[in-house]
């Protein structure tokens, strides 16, 4: 038989009809359990007698609910509870009671009431809150100044910041609220404002009530954008450095991205510009943290900063900054701060820890006698032993060299005096990774998983490399993945994708690495932005980027640089958008960023385009000259040493940042090429070449440069340098990206894409056509790939020089596959994007009728002989493809029709043209010719249709070749004549 004992407070609720004073109070004693139903039920049961003890204990509870019902039943229990037996709480209860029913003014009085009678303010929090969520800042204003008087008068203080004023936890985008609050007092309040600040008291309350705000709103915390505006109303060095260390301990939290504190910076300007500004150490280190790697404007003003507060740097600081510079190749920085850190601390300087940025500078740049020669001073000299860290340097610096075989004779070595780690693996298989080289670097990885190696993120970015580099695209990604869920990446490993997937137009699949990158909380850095706006340039979404970098700037959603500008700067001018380079240009300055030298070769280009005659334009590409002594100078000065402020204002880049930055080297020469700058080329070449010796003891140019000087000798007739030049540069990259097995590396495979379009022109212009030949199939032979451009220009060059049947096998082989017929249909927007990349191999319509009047001419022979008939037949079996492309001709739709060299008439070049002609060939070109005569009559439609028949003058400044134009009246008619003539023959 079950008991009848009740066992819970809610089972004698159901046991007893009328209500129980202790299992009230027991209720009431725990709040935390919101009964508030059953609170309500038990007090309803109460005797008459007893409920006036509970009455304010069960107003206060049921105060702590949002539902109506609760709030309707509290107020109707209120009621009956006299004025003067109001203590604190319950004051404070019935103050959340009037707010919650809507009853604003009968809160605001019970407030008053209190304060008046009783002293008591309890429930000013509460009116403020509300108040403040729906901007009543009479309100506001009014309580405010009420409280903070009756805290004057009562001597508790005539700070509003003291533990009687509460803090706003739970009050939405407060930094909105205070902005509109301002803006209140100064445009709608003026004439009460001006009567508060007539009295000190008052006066000082209401400036206590703006600082208060602000206050909440910097530390809910707010926006950088937000916090910008609210600390320049107040300009406090105080409320600036609270709110820069709150947020980067928020971003060290991972509660904020770099994305997100973009503007960050601009208040730490502000900061540090102040009269009194002292930014604590730990301030100094977060910020370092901040900007590096990527700004070194930043960490100079760091370093400045640093000095000017404390006077030198901290043992962490010098670490730090030598670390910083050492990865730049900054060799003058990093000596000067080593000489200064073993000085300040000697003992500190006597571990392998100590030397590892001195080597790794020279580790950078390539300088192995430098990196040897430091190791030298550390183990003889100092007589430090070295660690795992000083030869994982050393082998950086043998990987940079690209000397494999002393790459790896280093890492056997470390293999018997060390156990490598990580980051051993790591640069062994990075130097594989550059060039492409996937089994070796797969061989690499999984020795390491063997040896129980944990893998690192640059092991990562090796595999993500090679795999990119092998145009494995997909693999890369899935690779990225896995160690993403491994929690085994970073940003620059994906970047990596974005970069290459850019290259080839694939801007879905660069939309889609952004979402993996969010979805696994990886933060998008600098660099992600500048690759997303060159995969946008690629792809022709110029416009786009722009918008894009425009919104970046403006809201602060990216971080911004120059790269960024000369990143849209180079589509636009590359799409021919050149009056958006120039507003893109104006936009970069009115940021307050220089024009980086990219972005100054893109201008020359645009100035090129638009006016190459012109004085403005010589001037402004003479001026790349200054702009890249201007970048060198800095590097040739040896720092002085002992003084604290070297490095203060230094933002020279080191020699490895030097070289992204000038990689427009190539397309500069090139530039002053095409206007016959020769004195500024020499200049040019001769400051690069100072600064980079390794390319003059080698006596070989990177391929980008070698091609431009190739194009210039080209254009002054030297063929003889010409082809001098491509034997070295062609020997430089075989040296240097060729197997073991006496292939060339992925890597390296269009190295020679830019030279060979230069020495190809050369042997077109020598009549050469076995000199053309040759030099394809050594590369081809070799394992060098050709570009879309290299294809079509060889073939058409070889089939003009008189082997036209080599020319037709490589159309067939490489070409013909995407082939899309003469009139093809509308393309989808992948496919278009996809023919953006050079790579993807297809016939221009060019080629294939250039192979046509060769097989034209064949094809007329083959009447008069039947060697000539076989040969004909065995081609056309051979070449299936262009066989098809040859007997589908839509003579409407042709490309350039034929070249009308200068010294020709164009009777005589009209009918060389029509001669290997067939009789139908000729009917069906007359049709079309009488259609365009027809349009020609009817002018309001000829602009609007384009003719089938076109001639090439002259030739392009851009890009040697003729460029085909629209015939004039008298050329329809020539033509006309010439054709009726050909017919009457046939």
């Amino acid at each position: 038989m079950p008991s009848t004992a009740p066992d819970s407070p809610q089972d004698s609720v159901k046991a007893n009809h009328k209500g129980n004073p202790a299992i009230l109070a027991d209720f009431l004693s725990r709040p935390e359990e919101k009964n508030f139903h059953d609170v309500w039920d038990i007090y309803c049961r109460l005797d008459r007698s007893q409920k006036p003890e509970f009455c304010a204990r069960v107003v206060i509870y049921l105060s702590a609910s949002n539902g109506s019902v609760d709030t309707s039943r509290a107020i109707s229990i209120l009621r009956q509870i006299p004025m003067d037996k109001w203590d604190k709480k319950l004051q404070a209860a019935v103050v959340v009671l009037r707010l919650r029913s809507g009853d604003g003014t009968a809160a605001i009085d019970a407030f008053n009431t209190g304060l008046a009678t009783r002293s008591c303010g309890a429930g000013f929090k509460s009116i403020l809150e509300y108040a403040i969520i729906n901007k009543e800042w009479p309100t506001a204003l009014k309580v405010w100044l009420d409280y903070t008087s009756h805290l004057t008068r009562s001597n508790a203080g005539t700070s509003p910041m003291c533990a009687d004023v509460p803090v706003l936890k739970f009050v939405p985008d407060l930094a909105k609220l205070y902005l509109s609050f301002e803006h209140y007092l100064e445009v709608e309040a003026s004439g009460p404002v001006k009567a508060i600040n007539l009295y000190e008291n008052t006066r000082h309350g209401l400036r206590a009530l703006r600082r208060w705000l602000a206050q909440q709103a910097l530390r809910q915390p707010c926006s950088p954008q937000q916090a910008k505006t609210i600390l320049q109303i107040w300009n406090d060095e105080r409320l600036y450095k609270k709110y820069l260390l709150r947020m980067l301990r928020r971003w060290n939290d991972g509660l904020e991205t770099r994305a997100s504190l973009a503007a960050l910076p601009e208040i730490y300007q502000q900061y540090r510009a102040m009269d009194h500004a002292k930014p604590p150490h730990s301030l100094l280190r977060q910020m370092f943290k901040f900007y590096h790697p990527s700004d070194a404007a930043g960490l100079a003003q760091i370093y400045a900063d640093w000095h000017k507060a404390w006077g030198d740097l901290d043992q962490w600081g010098y670490e730090r900054f030598m670390q910083f510079y050492s990865t730049t190749g900054h060799v003058p920085a990093v000596k000067d701060l080593w000489a200064r850190y073993r000085k300040l601390l000697p003992e500190a300087a006597k571990t392998p820890q100590a030397f590892r940025a001195v080597m790794n500078v020279y580790a950078e740049i390539g300088d192995v006698e430098g990196a040897e020669r430091e190791l030298r001073v550390m183990t003889e000299r100092h007589g430090v032993r070295p660690d795992i860290s000083t030869w994982n340097t050393l082998l950086k610096c043998y990987s940079k060299t690209d000397d494999h075989a002393r790459v790896f004779q280093c890492f056997e070595e470390i293999k018997r005096l060390d156990q490598p780690d990580s980051s051993t693996y790591a640069q062994v298989m990075t130097t594989a990774a550059k060039k492409g080289d996937l089994a070796t670097t797969l061989d690499f990885y999984n020795q390491s998983q063997k040896a129980g190696v944990r893998i690192s993120k640059e092991m990562a970015m090796a595999l993500v490399m090679v795999y990119c580099h092998n145009e494995r695209l997909v693999d890369a990604e899935k690779i990225c993945t896995e160690f993403a869920e491994r929690n085994v990446t970073s940003t620059a490993v994906w970047n990596q994708l974005i970069y290459f997937n850019g290259l080839q137009g694939k801007l879905n699949e660069c939309y889609s690495i952004l979402q993996s990158m969010t979805k696994y909380g990886v933060q998008w850095d600098h660099q992600t932005h500048e690759y997303l706006l060159r995969a946008l340039g690629h792809a022709n979404q110029v416009q786009q980027a722009y918008r894009l970098l425009q919104n970046a700037r403006g809201n602060g959603l990216l971080p911004v640089g120059s790269e960024h500008f000369a990143a849209v700067m180079t589509g636009a001018v590359r799409t021919g958008q050149l009056d958006l380079a120039e507003a893109v240009t104006t936009h970069m300055r009115s940021a307050g960023f220089f024009v980086p030298f990219n972005a100054h070769v893109s201008l020359v280009e645009a100035a090129i385009r638009q006016n190459p005659s012109s004085h403005n334009t010589r001037v402004l590409a003479q001026g790349l000259v200054g702009h890249l002594n201007n970048m060198l100078q800095r590097t040739r000065f040896p720092v002085p040493e002992g003084g604290p402020d070297v490095l203060s204002g230094d933002t020279s880049p080191g020699l490895v940042e030097l070289k992204k930055q000038t990689n427009e080297i190539g397309r500069a020469i090139a530039l002053l090429v095409e206007i016959r700058e020769f004195l500024a080329i020499e200049q040019l070449v001769t400051a690069y070449l100072d600064v980079f010796p390794e390319y003059k003891a080698a006596k070989y140019f990177p391929p980008e440069i070698a091609s431009a000087l190739m194009l210039g000798y080209l254009k002054e007739g030297k063929h003889d340098k010409v082809h001098d030049m491509w034997r070295h540069t062609l020997d430089a990259v075989l040296a240097s990206g060729m197997t073991s097995g006496g292939t060339i590396y992925p890597a390296s495979q269009y190295d020679l894409a830019r030279p060979l379009n230069v020495v190809a022109k050369a042997y077109r212009e020598a009549n050469d056509g076995p000199g053309l030949l040759n030099t394809v199939e050594q590369l081809t032979n070799v394992g060098f790939k050709l570009t879309r451009a290299n294809w079509n220009m060889c073939i058409r060059y070889l089939a003009e020089l008189g082997h036209w049947e080599r020319a037709m096998d490589w159309c067939e082989d490489w070409l013909m596959s995407r082939w899309r017929g003469w009139t093809p249909a509308a393309t989808s927007l992948e496919e278009r994007r996809e023919m953006k990349n050079t790579r993807v191999l297809a016939a221009s319509r060019a080629t294939v009728f250039s192979l046509q009047k060769e097989w034209l001419k064949l094809r007329k022979l083959a009447a008069w002989s039947g060697d000539i008939s076989s040969k004909l037949k065995d081609i056309e079996y051979r070449h299936p493809m262009l066989y098809h492309a040859f007997i589908t001709t839509d003579y409407e739709h042709l490309p350039a029709a034929w070249v009308h060299p200068r010294k020709e008439s164009m009777t005589k070049a009209m009918k060389k043209m029509l001669r290997p002609l067939t009789h139908d060939e000729l009917k069906a070109m007359r049709k079309a010719l009488e259609k365009q005569l027809r349009l020609e009559r009817q002018r309001k439609t000829r602009k609007a249709v384009r003719p089938p028949f076109r001639v090439v003058p002259g030739q392009s400044r851009t890009h040697g070749e003729g460029l085909p134009r629209a015939f004039k009246t008298g050329g329809w008619k020539n033509l006309d004549a010439v054709l009726n003539k050909g017919l009457a023959a046939t």
